[in-house]
C-alpha cells in the first residue's frame, strides 16, 4: 500500500510540474508557437524537459542580459517556489525591470511583492536596479536606457526629472526615435537651471557611452 502511495506521489508531482510549466509559458505568450526569441525558446523547452536546474541557469543568464521576457518569467517562479525556493527581493528585481522594460503583467507580481517587503527592502532593490540598469546602459544596451529613463521618472519617489530627461535626451541621440515625445514631456517639467544640469549631463555620459 505505501509503494502504491509513492508511486501515486510521484505520478501526481510530475503533473503538478507540467500544469505550472504551462501557466508561465501562457501567461507570458497566447501563442507560444510563434515566439521569435530562440533563446527563451530553449528554457521553455529545458522546463518541458523538466531540466529544471540548466533551464534557471540558462533563465538567469538571459535576465541577466537583461532579456525582459526571461526576466518576467524568473520573477514568477522566483514567486512561486515551485521551481526553486521562494525569493521575494529577488522576484521584485526582475519583476521591475521587466515592467520598465515595457512588459506591463509584471506589475501583477510587484503588486503582490509590495504585501510581503518592507519599505528599506523595496528601496534597496530599487537601488540595484538603478545600478544594474546604468551598466547596461554603458554598454550601449539601448532597451537599458530607456528602462534608466523610465526608472527615474516614475520609480522613484519623488520622481527625478533632472535624470529623467538626462536619458531620455541620451536615448533620442542614440537613435532611439520613440523616446523623442518622452524627451520633450520631461523637458517642460524643468526650469532653466534645472535643464542646464540635465544637458551638461547628458553631454557627459552620452560621450561615456559611445566611447
Amino acid at each position: 500500500m505505501s509503494n502504491l502511495l509513492k508511486t501515486n506521489f510521484i505520478i501526481m508531482k510530475f503533473i503538478v510540474s507540467i500544469v505550472l510549466i504551462s501557466f508561465y509559458i501562457l501567461n507570458i505568450y497566447p501563442a507560444f508557437a510563434d515566439v521569435k526569441n530562440k533563446e527563451i525558446d530553449y528554457v521553455y523547452k529545458l522546463l518541458q524537459q523538466k531540466k529544471f536546474a540548466e533551464g534557471i541557469e540558462q533563465l538567469k543568464i538571459l535576465s541577466s542580459n537583461n532579456d525582459i521576457n526571461a526576466q518576467l518569467l524568473y520573477s514568477k517562479i522566483l514567486f512561486s517556489g515551485d521551481l526553486i525556493p521562494q525569493d521575494f527581493e529577488s522576484s521584485y528585481f526582475w519583476a521591475s525591470s521587466a515592467f520598465l522594460g515595457g512588459l506591463k503583467n509584471s506589475k501583477k507580481i510587484i503588486d503582490k511583492l509590495d504585501d510581503y517587503l518592507t519599505e528599506k527592502q523595496i528601496g534597496s532593490i530599487k537601488d540595484k536596479i538603478k545600478l544594474f540598469l546604468e551598466k547596461r546602459a554603458f554598454i550601449k544596451d539601448k532597451r537599458a536606457i530607456i528602462q534608466i529613463a523610465k526608472f527615474y521618472e516614475g520609480y522613484v519617489n519623488p520622481p527625478d526629472m533632472i535624470n529623467a530627461y538626462t536619458w531620455y535626451n541620451i536615448a533620442v541621440a542614440n537613435g532611439i526615435k520613440t523616446a523623442k515625445n518622452k524627451r520633450n514631456e520631461t523637458l517642460s517639467e524643468l526650469n532653466q537651471k534645472d535643464l542646464l544640469e540635465a544637458q551638461t549631463l547628458s553631454i557627459k555620459l552620452f560621450k561615456q557611452i559611445n566611447n
